[in-house]
């Protein structure tokens, strides 16, 4: 607790600190004679202790003092010391305390308010160590600037101000605290880095981009660009990541359909709300992407795919990067690479994690989908992406070295393989699978699954790491047996937690890469009923930071795999069950998008299709009792034609199963 070594002050009376020469009120002293102080603060002799109840007072009222910014200066106008006060038991300083208020009170401004802006001007001229110290949880006054509360343009903009002004005030000390990832505001929430604690609070922008979300975001990088990579203590998410799920639950919002008209004014203004909220997301993700986009001459000298590619980027927003900017995968740099040579050179150690490993596959095999005569390009120094795989110590398969020698393999012959014994190992390995693959049919299943072996024993073990089963089953996407036993080992995990927190801390990273396998795996039953189990677990942290099982595709995924495999009773059975549980967590906007996405006919076809089962039709009772519990769900008429005589036969065949539930659905479609 306290400020820099060097220079560490803590005073609780007047004596004990040395006065400020430093110019201090911006305000002119005419505005502040009327501004008077409560009786009470008149009698405490300790001008630093009398600053510091005043700003305590504030705190602890239920609305703001629109003078309290003026009362600060006039204080510190007359006694510049009083700004040093830090309090012996909390370790805050006025500037502290002058932060929190500001994110309790938002300021909105007004003709003739002194701003908190000149007020914390005002603190850190009379104290040039008040930025640096902190208090007993160890947190400097930047620390209470961080999450932005509302979203009024007026108090973000002063907040981005302020952060400015602190950040500038100690350089040094705010890059220490802004490069931590351990930080703490709501025990529920877990330690996280402050760059991620500022997204996962950020409101959503309906401004005209870009909004003010945009610059108090990049306030908080610009010092760190490489926070953006950085994983929390509590959890595998990344800033990046939520946001790209927030951009893609508020473009989902931009496109809702309303029952009626929807070319009503208020549905309009609904829509064009969340268009404009995505869009100001986006430039949020392109200035993470590149600290230094707004100060360049030009969009253009901005590639968007090679900055993705160098940052460590989430799966499925870098897929959408090069999706919807597919140009630039051919396009190079100042060094003639292109996107390819990039994550190709990218450095590689044998300390790093199986999932950074990974990642290097699937955004190798990412780009070789999008532009595959890549793999024979060469850059400025005229080396192929094969070569600066090798030399960057990438794995033969994991790294996506496999995935460049398959596509070009005359790249190898600029390989000097005796220096490398893995890859040369490897290599002959891979010419006998082919010679053999020749010779005998028989012998290529055994092969082919060798191909996958290591990450299918990696997502097998009872205590694999989840980042590495998330990183594996994005990079073998292909794979459905790592598909299928990545969702168990998801599912195993979640099953194990004790409390909520911990489930949630599962499901930012998982959900998406569930319901990545079932689209890439919509034939195979198994992978689509170890889903849909893993998803109902999930469940419980829908609208958990930006977590959507409607955005991210969850409940769609789910239908269409009823949809795509009727007869499978045990596929119908989990599904159901997820239904339910997403329904039973996500209120009346849950079934609405089931129902919308034709999840009533998905259920009605499970029931016909198993009248025997008894597991089918109490899950698909229970799903259809959910759906139907919302009187404010916008659904479509219910087909009580053909669902009633479906119900009444689980009633009369499963009494005990289904015949409460039934009753109860049966009630609500007459």
């Amino acid at each position: 607790m306290g400020c820099n070594q060097s220079k560490a002050v803590q005073v609780s009376s007047p004596g004990k600190a040395q006065a400020s020469t430093a110019p201090t009120s911006p305000v002119s002293t005419a505005s502040l004679r009327s501004v008077t102080l409560p009786r009470e603060l008149n009698k405490i002799p300790d001008p630093g202790y009398r600053l510091f109840v005043l700003l305590q007072m504030t705190l602890s009222r239920d609305e703001e003092d629109e003078l309290i910014w003026a009362k600060i200066i006039k204080i510190c106008d007359k006694t510049p010391t009083a700004a040093i006060y830090q309090h012996q038991e909390t370790g805050d300083t006025p500037l502290h305390l002058a932060c929190r208020i500001l994110t309790a009170f938002p300021f909105q401004g007004g003709e003739g308010i002194v701003s908190p802006l000149d007020a914390m001007r005002v603190l850190v001229r009379c104290s040039a160590e008040i930025a640096s110290c902190t208090n007993q949880n160890g947190n400097l006054a930047l620390h209470d600037m961080i999450r932005p509360s509302v979203s009024s343009p007026e108090a973000l903009q002063y907040q981005t101000q302020i952060i400015n002004l602190l950040i500038t005030s100690d350089y040094e000390s705010s890059v220490e605290y802004l490069s931590r990832t351990n930080v703490t505001y709501d025990p529920r929430d877990g330690a996280c880095t402050p760059l991620y604690h500022a997204v996962a609070s950020m409101p959503d922008d309906f401004n005209a981009p870009p909004g003010p979300t945009v610059k108090l975001i990049s306030a908080i990088h610009f010092p760190c660009p490489t926070m953006v990579a950085a994983k929390n203590d509590a959890n595998y998410d990344k800033p990046l990541a939520l946001l790209y799920r927030r951009f893609s639950r508020q473009f989902d919002l931009s496109e809702k359909f309303f029952p009626g008209d929807n070319s009503r004014r208020e549905v309009l203004d609904h829509r064009q709300r969340y268009k404009t909220a995505a869009m100001n997301t986006w430039k949020i993700i392109l200035a993470l992407l590149d600290p230094l986009l707004d100060k360049k001459k030009s969009v253009s000298d901005f590639y968007m795919v090679h900055a993705a590619v160098r940052m460590d980027c989430p799966p499925d927003l870098l897929r959408y990067i090069i999706e919807t900017r597919p140009e630039e995968v051919r396009q190079t740099n100042e060094r003639g690479r292109l996107p390819l040579h990039v994550a190709a050179g990218s450095k590689s150690s044998t300390e790093s994690s199986a999932a950074s490993r990974y990642h290097y596959k699937f955004v190798i095999d990412e780009l070789l989908y999008s532009y595959p005569d890549g793999a024979a390009s060469t850059d400025a120094d005229n080396m192929l992406p094969l070569q600066l795989a090798v030399n960057s110590g990438k794995t033969w398969i994991g790294g996506g070295t496999k995935s460049l020698y398959d596509v070009y393999p005359d790249a190898m012959a600029r390989v000097t393989v005796e220096d490398f014994p893995l890859i040369k190992s490897a290599l002959s390995f891979s010419t006998t699978f082919l010679e053999e693959r020749e010779a005998d049919v028989k012998k290529t299943d055994s092969i082919v699954k060798e191909e996958h072996y290591d990450a299918i024993m990696m997502v097998q073990k009872p205590d694999a790491d989840l980042g590495d089963v998330i990183s594996a089953m994005w990079a073998n996407e292909e794979d459905g047996g790592v598909q299928l036993l990545g969702c168990v080992a998801i599912t195993n995990m979640a099953k194990k937690c004790k409390r909520e927190t911990e489930l949630r801390a599962i499901a930012l990273t998982s959900v998406t890469t569930v319901v990545n396998a079932m689209k890439n795996h919509p034939n195979e039953p198994a992978v689509q009923e170890k889903a849909c189990g893993a998803l109902r677990l999930l469940a419980p942290a829908d609208n958990y930071r930006e977590v959507s099982f409607a955005a991210s595709g969850a409940a769609a995924s789910i239908v269409s795999a009823m949809q795509a495999h009727v007869s499978d009773a045990i596929v119908q059975q989990e599904a159901c069950s997820a239904i339910r549980h997403i329904v039973k967590n996500g209120g009346p906007e849950r079934a609405t998008v089931i129902a919308s996405v034709s999840g009533f006919t998905a259920l009605q076809n499970a029931l016909g299709a198993h009248p025997r089962d008894a597991k089918v039709q109490r899950e698909a009772c229970l799903a259809l009792e959910a759906l139907t519990c919302f009187p404010d769900a916008n659904l479509p008429d219910l087909p009580g034609v053909q669902t009633a005589p479906l119900l009444e036969a689980a009633k009369a065949r499963h009494p005990k199963e289904c015949g409460k539930t039934a009753e109860i659905v049966l009630s609500r479609l007459s």
